[in-house]
């Protein structure tokens, strides 16, 4: 995605991504939601996904990015729960109900600067020529989880139109602070994506949020990508 001029208040790259997606009802997606927040459906169906990833070279811009790299809170693993959502000012965007990290200065800096959900936990991350394992343990409540999944062999493409692009291509996203709903943007390239099998998963952390998913899920991996991410502000209802 390319935006136009815009402050930036972070700066990341996220890597070894799975996307981990299952359907669920609109009614029980809504009884967990924010005042404010209704169900974004693709064809009448909410999704909720599970979503691991490395977070690389985190950075505030320009001068302030030495804090940063100084801290060695750059690098971490990250595994969030994540829905899809129509906001107050009538946009699209993510819902995240936990993000758990396995650094407590980036969890701390993104609490501060995002105001979202972060947790920290142990994570992990192993991979061959054609897997990728992920796993987390969380601090406060023990809460796992864990995602193994096969890579396939063809080559990276774009995300198709549909519900590919439904679940992955997401440019911004909404969290509440002080009781108010604040929508953020971000801006990187489109994602290019191929599909994997699943070879185990334990998707604890998901029923920790309200939600309870069962069946084969939607899974897909991605290339690494260079993300912006801009100031949040007041989502206004129209």
């Amino acid at each position: 995605m390319t935006s136009r001029r815009r402050r930036v208040v972070l700066r990341q790259t996220w890597a070894n991504i799975v996307w981990c997606h299952w359907p669920v009802s609109a009614e029980e997606l809504q009884s967990v939601l924010p005042n404010g927040l209704t169900p974004d459906l693709f064809e009448g169906q909410a999704w909720v996904g599970l979503v691991p990833f490395s977070m690389v070279n985190l950075r505030l811009p320009g001068l302030w990015g030495f804090l940063t790299r100084w801290s060695r809170s750059a690098n971490f693993g990250e595994v969030n729960v994540r829905t899809y959502v129509n906001g107050p000012d009538g946009q699209r965007g993510v819902w995240f109900f936990t993000l758990d990290a396995s650094s407590w200065v980036g969890v701390a800096t993104a609490n501060a600067v995002l105001g979202l959900p972060y947790r920290v936990a142990k994570t992990s991350f192993t991979q061959t020529a054609s897997s990728r394992r992920w796993t987390s343990a969380r601090h406060s409540d023990r809460a796992q989880s864990v995602l193994e999944v096969e890579v396939s062999s063809e080559p990276a493409r774009p995300a198709a139109p549909g519900l590919e692009r439904f679940l992955f291509e997401r440019y911004a996203l909404y969290s509440v602070w002080h009781g108010f709903i604040l929508r953020g943007e971000l801006s990187h390239r489109p994602w290019r994506v191929k599909p994997a099998e699943l070879r185990s998963v334990n998707a604890e952390i998901v029923s920790k949020a309200g939600l309870t998913v069962s069946g084969s899920p939607h899974l897909f991996v991605g290339e690494s990508v260079e993300v912006s991410i801009h100031p949040l502000r007041v989502a206004r209802r129209r």
